[in-house]
């Protein structure tokens, strides 16, 4: 993951275009690798669930609280 983000900074970079750290989150899921991400040195921010197409889903991969939201 953070080869692609790396891709990704250099990519834009020479198109005279910059990622917004503050802006740019990182969600995993399942994910054993406790690595920071970072974008020119800076770590990005790490989420423990968000909403996609109306389903609310966690790191851990399951949508546990989606089902609580649907039934409450």
């Amino acid at each position: 993951m953070q080869e692609k983000t790396n891709m990704l900074a250099d990519n834009s970079a020479r198109l005279g275009l910059t990622i917004n750290r503050v802006k740019s989150k990182v969600f995993k899921t399942n994910a054993s690798n406790n690595t920071p991400i970072t974008v020119k040195g800076e770590a990005l921010e790490k989420m423990d669930s968000l909403t996609y197409l109306g389903s609310i889903l966690d790191n851990q991969g399951g949508t546990d609280a989606d089902v609580r939201t649907l039934i409450g």
